[in-house]
């Protein structure tokens, strides 16, 4: 299957998988390790079925909390690689700064070695208090900001050079160094994750794709401006192609199973925003609004319906849906993705 960015004019729609969240248990016990193993295994199952379905990629989420059984993604997709052979395989998104950049590189050539040249790799920049175990000392948010750049330039620079050294506020490469295993696809496709302005510019300086989360739909309009603009000034033609927009989606052939479906989103959020809120150093989350701002909810008319205004006005032809049981995953495929493909052309968008 042709990486994501490629067919610059389709609508490509790529499968979220939040492992632990999907679990139907209404109270599940998250530290029971037979629980996490079911979580597991069930991820594996539905990377073989997604690509039997049609989607055009599925991805993961790095989580270190109990009720997501994914801190290390990269190990998931190794299983995934091994029970797929066409689907594009992805992480939406590796945390960059809990590691060292060359690590990061280097198990992505492995992915992409082992899945036949079919990995694309996010990154993000996770979150500080996390960072500040990796690097053994407080930082603020402007050192902060400059070991997630300076993560992005090592990276890039193991993925793209041989034999080089590096010198940097917080990694240092003092002797030439080669990563061990580099990927089959040159160059290997990069999406990083952005709410802002600036993480937009920073993958376009690089001509890396963007995955976008919350926001209006005019904010990823406008992101995507000023990516695409700030792409050209470094020599890359970047489109709505390069960008995708995530939706969780709550689907069902009724109001009353949509309604249904919808609340088991909602308490999926519940459990993982009441543990990802104690402790952190920030306003708590409230799981609802988290939900109601990333959702489309309906039919499958209804669902086409929001995703592809979701297209139209955005720009972007990348979407990203995470659905939370295999028979709305199921629904999806057989009624909103032909239905989206078949509006291909007339949802493009001009000059994108």
């Amino acid at each position: 299957m042709p990486r994501l960015s490629e067919d610059r004019d389709a609508i490509k729609v790529v499968h979220h998988y939040g492992v632990g969240l999907h679990t139907a248990e209404a109270d599940p016990d998250v530290h029971d390790p037979r629980w996490q193993q079911r979580q597991v295994a069930d991820f594996v199952e539905f990377a073989a079925e997604a690509e039997e379905l049609g989607y055009d990629g599925i991805t993961l989420t790095e989580h270190h909390l109990p009720s997501m059984t994914c801190p290390s993604p990269h190990l998931l997709l190794a299983a995934a690689a091994g029970v797929t052979s066409r689907i594009r395989l992805g992480t939406a998104v590796t945390t960059l700064p809990l590691y060292n950049p060359i690590r990061v590189a280097e198990e992505a050539g492995t992915l992409d070695l082992l899945s036949g040249g079919r990995f694309e790799l996010g990154l993000g920049k996770g979150l500080l208090p996390e960072a500040e175990l990796v690097v053994g000392r407080p930082l603020d948010e402007a050192s902060f900001a400059r070991l997630w750049a300076e993560g992005l330039e090592l990276f890039r620079t193991a993925l793209s050079t041989r034999d080089f050294t590096f010198e940097g506020e917080f990694w240092k490469v003092p002797h030439p160094f080669s990563i061990s295993t580099r990927p089959l696809q040159d160059p290997l496709p990069i999406w990083v994750g952005s709410r802002s302005v600036s993480s937009a510019a920073q993958a376009a300086e690089r001509g890396w794709n963007l995955m976008r989360n919350f926001g209006t739909n005019e904010d990823h309009r406008q992101a995507l401006d000023h990516y695409v603009r700030v792409g050209e000034e470094h020599g890359h033609a970047l489109s709505g192609a390069n960008v995708m927009v995530e939706r969780f989606v709550a689907i069902g052939e009724t109001p009353e199973e949509v309604e249904r479906n919808y609340e088991h989103v909602v308490a999926a959020f519940r459990r993982f925003f009441g543990a990802f809120n104690r402790g952190q150093r920030h306003e708590p989350v409230d799981p609802e609004l988290a939900v109601q701002a990333i959702s489309v909810a309906g039919t499958p008319d209804e669902v086409t319906e929001a995703l592809s205004l979701l297209v139209e006005e955005t720009g972007a032809r990348r979407l990203l849906v995470e659905t939370f049981s295999a028979e709305e995953m199921r629904l999806v495929a057989r009624e909103v993705l032909p239905a989206l493909r078949a509006r291909e052309e007339s949802l493009a968008v001009p000059g994108r």
